[in-house]
């Protein structure tokens, strides 16, 4: 750990002290004291072994937002999403697309596709899926204010007969089929949603059928014995999703037999959990980035030097230090490594003075407030860092703690001004770099709110183009452009770290974390 970092975390040690509890919104500090308790009395526990071999518990970070697949865009709420729903194609543990509910596909020419759908496959009610279930499914989601993003670049879907369609899009599209692997392109029965449309008892064709939604309790599931495809039933009678938010709660339901897997550990707890012979640890790089975004309409942020000198002043080896107990690295740019058109930003290095100096440029000198948001503990902890930072180039810096559904409601409305948030990558890099930075994005996943004519017409040539190393150079331009303009700070991406009870067989770990939930099970 270098010098300037080691300064950092003894700022952050007295920052800690002296803004704790202020600019936290009246939930969060209601819930905290809440778990306090909860976490005192689970401390006295003795670690039981309370596995039940019908039914497989597993401990989220977070609420979901919402049971439609077409109404969320974040990775928990995926994570149910995927057992209650099918996709024309999925993503395999290697990251690659493969087919889902689709049967054989080809495409006659650079803008159409022709899928056909595999016969007998049945909603949960019974009724089989057609074409038209998926042609009002596509539909449905390119007017979705969440996800309409993910297929805006379908002109159109055609019904060939009943189990296939033709889908149309405007240009010469390349990540057309990553595109459906989304949540947001889930198949939903049609007659379903056109008679209820409510979501509060959702219909899919998934491994898994929807039992309850306590919000901010648990999601329960029953297995679905009528799933199409036989080798690929759930393993288990029953999955429940319990909430837990704070960090050190969901190791301890871990130990004491409360969960059986634990679907977010954070760094500081990964090595009890490793040094437990009765439970299994789980490590695996990830796609997934965090940053500290900038909301570019609202000052200070709307000032590019402000937005840079907010790039030099975060250390980002303290924030892996504090955050993640050094499980992750220093992200360089507005992806992951792993993705096509990657291209590190060296020039943001931790320099203080640097900051200083632009920040004078920029009009301020010493005079400078802003509020910092987020939710979730290594969010929190992120922000704390990113005070003692700030506090160190005469920026003065509070936290605003929310829940997470309405953190993303009210990151999405304009109000932020800087804010911690995290983004997991599909394989192809349209899927991140459109939502998050085309202006058609904006009031949903460009919580930025940035717009650059010149990454405008970048999106639309990566998009198009078929060539998979002229791809990269349109990505590699792109990366160096946002950086440049600065509406985030990239922070690191992070290890994807897990802890199961070790008798738990079926787990997998994918970059996107907990994957094929199905598989879980007890012998």
């Amino acid at each position: 750990m270098g010098k300037k970092t080691l300064c950092v975390l003894m700022i952050l040690v007295l920052v800690i002290g002296l803004f704790s509890g202020c600019g936290t919104k009246e939930e969060s500090s209601i819930e905290g004291s809440e778990k306090q308790e909860t976490t005192n009395e689970a401390n006295t526990e003795e670690p039981v072994a309370k596995e039940n071999k019908d039914e497989i518990k597993i401990a989220l970070h977070t609420d979901i937002v919402s049971l439609d697949p077409q109404g969320h865009n974040d990775t928990t709420s995926e994570t149910v999403s995927f057992l209650l729903f099918n996709r024309l194609f999925k993503l395999n543990t290697d990251f690659e697309a493969v087919p889902d509910l689709v049967e054989e596909y080809s495409q006659p020419s650079d803008k159409e596709w022709v899928l056909k759908i595999k016969e007998g496959v049945k909603f949960h009610d019974g009724v089989e899926m057609t074409s038209e279930d998926v042609k009002f499914s596509l539909e449905r989601s390119k007017k979705s204010p969440t996800v309409q993003h993910v297929l805006a670049e379908i002109e159109k879907v055609e019904i060939v007969d009943k189990y296939t369609v033709k889908v149309t899009t405007k240009m010469p599209f390349a990540p057309f089929i990553y595109t459906l692997v989304h949540a947001g392109s889930s198949i939903l029965p049609k007659h379903y949603v056109e008679s209820e449309d409510k979501w509060n008892n959702p219909i899919g064709s998934g491994q898994y059928k929807f039992v309850e939604w306590i919000s901010g309790d648990k999601i329960v599931l029953e297995r679905n014995e009528d799933y199409y495809d036989k080798d690929n039933m759930g393993m288990s009678k029953k999955i429940v999703f319990r909430v837990i938010p704070e960090d050190t709660s969901r190791t301890i339901a871990l130990e004491t037999g409360e969960v059986d897997i634990v679907d977010t550990l954070s760094g500081l707890d990964a090595p009890r959990v490793k040094e437990n012979p009765d439970l299994d640890l789980y490590e695996k790089p990830s796609t997934t980035i965090a940053y500290a975004g900038m909301n570019v309409e609202k000052p200070p942020f709307d000032n590019v030097l402000v937005r840079r000198a907010m790039n030099y002043a975060v250390d980002k080896e303290a924030i892996i230090e504090v955050a993640l107990n050094g499980a992750g690295v220093e992200a360089k740019s507005v992806t992951a490594e792993a993705l096509l058109g990657y291209k590190a930003n060296d020039e943001y290095t931790y320099d203080p003075e640097k900051a200083k100096e632009l920040l004078k440029e920029a009009g301020y000198d010493g005079d400078l407030e802003i509020e910092i948001w987020a939710s979730g503990d290594i969010r929190k902890k992120t922000a704390e860092v990113i005070q003692a930072n700030l506090m160190e180039i005469g920026v003065t810096a509070s936290i605003e703690m929310f829940e997470w559904g309405a953190y993303l409601e009210a990151t999405n409305s304009g109000k932020q001004g800087m804010f911690v948030l995290g983004w997991t990558s599909n394989p192809d890099p349209d899927a991140t770099l459109t939502p998050q930075f085309s202006k058609e994005s904006i009031g949903a996943q460009n919580r930025s709110r940035y717009v650059s004519d010149k990454v405008e017409q970048l999106l639309l040539d990566g998009r198009a183009e078929l060539n998979t190393e002229r791809r990269k150079e349109i990505y590699n331009e792109l990366h160096e452009t946002v950086m440049n303009d600065g509406p985030w700070v990239p922070l690191y991406v992070s290890n994807k770290v897990l802890g199961a009870n070790s008798k738990l067989q079926g787990v997998e770990l994918s970059p996107q974390g907990l994957w094929n939930l199905h598989k879980l099970h007890y012998k």
